[in-house]
């Protein structure tokens, strides 16, 4: 698996269901993957980040990991996805603590956190606050 992908479709996202496309195999997967979309002015994506893998129901992440390559590609903003292996699309407490933490390093970088995401095998669930 390639942990940094560039990509070059002009795929422009326009609501959470366009970013399944970049997020598919990472649905079934039976441990925890944190996945960054860098985009640019456009919502246009220009690469998908493999940020983080975890255990079956946990995946510690840094805002230094998910903001460093938005960074050094000049993002306008990024879109961060988590998937959940049991199924439970639920966002933790410690999620919903992350993204705030996210959000506010991307207001400080200028990097906007457009959306973050749970994604299960059957569902996907906005989680920005």
């Amino acid at each position: 698996m390639e942990l940094i992908r560039e990509i070059n479709d002009n795929y422009k996202i326009t609501n959470s269901e366009d970013t399944l496309k970049y997020l598919d195999e990472f649905k079934k997967e039976d441990r925890e993957f944190v996945i960054v979309l860098g985009l640019d002015t456009q919502n246009k994506v220009l690469y998908r980040d493999v940020a983080a893998i975890g255990t079956l129901n946990s995946c510690p992440i840094h805002p230094r990991e998910v903001f460093k390559t938005a960074i050094m590609r000049s993002c306008n903003s990024i879109i961060i996805a988590h998937n959940h292996p049991s199924g439970n699309i639920k966002p933790s407490d410690e999620d919903v603590e992350v993204m705030k933490k996210l959000k506010q390093a991307g207001e400080i970088l200028s990097i906007k956190l457009l959306d973050a995401l749970i994604v299960t095998e059957k569902e996907i669930k906005s989680i920005v606050y």
